[in-house]
């Protein structure tokens, strides 16, 4: 006797490079947001957008922001716009904390969709809704749920 539960075609693999590849990815856009947080904060307060001018300047840039010195990697002239340290570490903090917003909102969407929270073969109310439309749901609601709208419901036993 074969079982009715289907059966995944396409089995994820289960090793460690897809979620150490996603959480490298997820790290490499959070520290570039801090670069990115301070060129926010100096174009919003009129200074023009700053951004370090090659790769060594992008990783003092890192570590200076992330040791409390936001003019680290930048050239003397960029370093003169700098708004106060306080709108500078908003700037990035916003930033940093849009990015969490956004990649927990994209979790939330993997776990429902692919992910092990995802229910197979079953559709939920809003997508019966859009398929069969409200009023078709309540015309055939005896056949849908026969159990609770069913046309010989007994009430407290009677009849």
């Amino acid at each position: 006797m074969s079982s009715i539960r289907r059966e995944r075609r396409d089995a994820l693999p289960l090793t460690w490079e897809l979620p150490a590849a996603a959480t490298l990815a997820w790290v490499a856009v959070a520290a570039t947001l801090l670069p990115a947080g301070r060129g926010t904060a100096t174009w919003v307060t009129g200074a023009g957008w700053v951004w370090p001018k090659n790769g060594t300047g992008l990783t003092a840039s890192l570590a200076g922001l992330l040791t409390g010195h936001p003019a680290a990697g930048l050239t003397i002239a960029d370093a003169t716009g700098l708004p106060a340290s306080s709108v500078v570490y908003l700037a990035v903090v916003l930033a940093e904390f849009a990015w969490l917003v956004v990649s927990l909102l994209a979790v939330g969407i993997w776990w429902r969709t692919w992910g092990p929270g995802m229910r197979e073969g079953l559709a939920d109310r809003f997508e019966v809704e859009k398929v069969m439309g409200l009023s078709r749901i309540r015309r055939d609601r005896h056949v849908i749920r026969p159990d609770l709208y069913g046309k010989s419901r007994t009430i407290g036993g009677r009849s």
